[in-house]
């Protein structure tokens, strides 16, 4: 530990005055909180945006597809007619 550290280090004193339950309760409640919201940020995706995605994939698929198709029929035109 540098002395920076031990100069910015808070002492929590073990008593049990209303002062000092009052702090460790509003800290408790901080960190619930804040654990809370991370959980809210990484829940699971649903059923719905997973079957949109894989369908949104698909439908660029096919569209890619049908183009290359459409290319080489041209192209086989292109070179019959010439």
């Amino acid at each position: 530990m540098t002395q920076g550290e031990r100069q910015n280090f808070n002492w929590r004193p073990n008593t049990n005055d209303s002062q000092t339950l009052a702090r460790y309760d509003q800290e408790a409640q901080h960190w619930v909180r804040a654990f809370r919201n991370a959980e809210s940020h990484n829940k699971k995706t649903s059923l719905n945006e997973t079957l949109g995605f894989i369908g949104l994939v698909l439908s660029l698929i096919f569209s890619f597809l049908g183009l290359i198709i459409i290319l080489v029929v041209k192209l086989i035109h292109w070179l019959r007619s010439s």
